[in-house]
């Protein structure tokens, strides 16, 4: 697992910014998930499935990136929700099948915990015995959605249909679809309104593959010369800024990296002036000397480090 893999974990894993990420593309920012009653749920999908008519058994595990269970209450009426989130750093061709596995697996879960509690209990009659379920019996909805953190464009399949091949309609019609709910900051052309500072991170992550850009965002609104540790080390990590020294009250100013970038990039404008100055100066010293006939052309063209073509030009306009 890379270092930004597991930044990323760490970071959403916040209840603060998970609750604000999924109010935010679920509820328009309405802040419907109350981050004070999200509560984690171990990572780790473990099932196992009967096979051989039920007298072996095959074992399967699968570890998500994150996932809490929440309560809400939306039309008067209160419901859980499991919420996940997969973080990908690179594009991942086949995401519409590992996600739909890690929710099937997920509902697998509750059904078998479901079965065990009503088995214990001696709660199923002779139609619901087999399954384990009864018809009164509800899952627990899951909510994955894939956070994408890369800088090209994601161009990998979104839905499980968009992996298998043409089909007719009548076939079509009968093959379910599967929908990794995609949040690529990169390609996003507006972000959700977000409340915490996921506003700032991803409004700057939004816009590396412009720097100035990127620069404006950061030097024109003061919001970034108080940013937190850990957005600020995202910034660092995500955006290729350096990370300057907190300040006393324990934030990170920015606009700080911007001045930093800024001075680097005048630096290197001001010495790659000074090399092309330098090499001005050497082909005009250089064409002199052929002018005087004290250097013949070939030479003349090596140490300017041109061909004898281009030399000429040069010459034919001094």
């Amino acid at each position: 697992m890379g270092k930004k893999d597991v930044l990323a974990k760490k970071y959403m894993r916040n209840p603060r910014k998970f609750a604000d990420f999924f109010n935010g593309i679920i509820y328009a920012g309405e802040e419907v998930i109350d981050w004070q009653k999200l509560e984690e749920v171990d990572t780790a999908n473990f099932v196992s499935i009967p096979v051989n008519n039920r007298t072996k058994t095959a074992t399967f595990q699968k570890f998500r990136d994150i996932i809490k269970s929440t309560v809400i209450m939306r039309n008067d009426k209160y419901y859980f929700m499991l919420l996940g989130i997969e973080n990908q750093a690179d594009v991942h061709y086949a995401m519409p099948v590992r996600t739909m596995l890690y929710n099937a697996l997920t509902y697998t879960e509750q059904i078998d915990t479901m079965t065990k509690e009503r088995r214990v209990n001696g709660d199923l009659d002779s139609k619901s015995f087999i399954s384990g379920f009864t018809k009164e019996d509800k899952l627990i909805p899951v909510i994955t959605v894939t956070l994408y953190w890369g800088t090209d464009t994601w161009n990998a399949p979104t839905t499980l249909k968009e992996m298998l091949p043409e089909m007719d309609g009548a076939t079509a019609s009968l093959v379910n679809d599967f929908n990794i709910n995609l949040f690529s900051i990169i390609d996003k052309a507006d972000m959700p309104d977000f409340k915490t500072e996921l506003k700032e991170l991803f409004a700057v992550l939004n816009a590396r593959n412009n720097g100035g850009k990127m620069k404006d965002i950061i030097s024109t609104n003061e919001i970034y010369k108080h940013m937190d540790h850990d957005t600020a080390e995202m910034m660092s990590n995500f955006a290729n800024l350096k990370l300057p020294r907190k300040n006393k009250e324990g934030e990170y100013n920015m606009c700080k990296a911007v001045v930093e970038i800024k001075a680097e990039g005048i630096a290197e404008g001001i010495a790659e002036g000074k090399k092309e100055g330098e090499k001005v100066g050497t082909i005009k010293t250089l064409t002199s000397l052929v002018k005087d006939g004290l250097l013949n052309i070939d030479e003349a063209a090596k140490r300017a480090g041109l061909s004898v073509e281009d030399f000429k030009k040069i010459l034919d306009k001094a």
